[in-house]
């Protein structure tokens, strides 16, 4: 199994989620995160002062499926989000040991 970390545009989330469901993963975890990396933020004026806005709003999905998925799902992503603009995000494959579902006892790829 493995675990897919995701950082994409927040506006991204509804065209990634439709396309990863279109190819089979059936949930995913999604937190709201502030982060910066290339871009390193940006300034804006507000009441007409201009501050610096040093985290930038991102989504991170989180989706765990069986390693013989893991590249479709990342190429999905990948393609999904993109808009070759910088900071679209990025993407980390980790492996999972175990899973659990609580409700059934379920393990593994059951689980997931």
């Amino acid at each position: 199994m493995k675990l897919i970390i995701a950082t994409i545009k927040p506006f991204k989330l509804e065209e990634v989620r439709e396309a990863l469901t279109s190819i089979g993963v059936r949930g995913m975890m999604v937190t709201e995160i502030k982060g910066f990396g290339s871009q390193s933020g940006h300034t804006e004026i507000y009441r007409g002062a201009e501050y610096a806005v040093n985290f930038v709003p991102k989504v991170k999905l989180e989706i765990v499926v069986n390693a013989a998925m893991a590249d479709e799902v990342v190429a999905t992503i990948a393609s999904t989000a993109k808009t070759d603009k910088i900071g679209d995000g990025k993407i980390f494959v980790l492996d999972v040991e175990s899973a659990l579902r609580v409700r059934t006892g379920e393990t593994n790829d059951d689980a997931i």
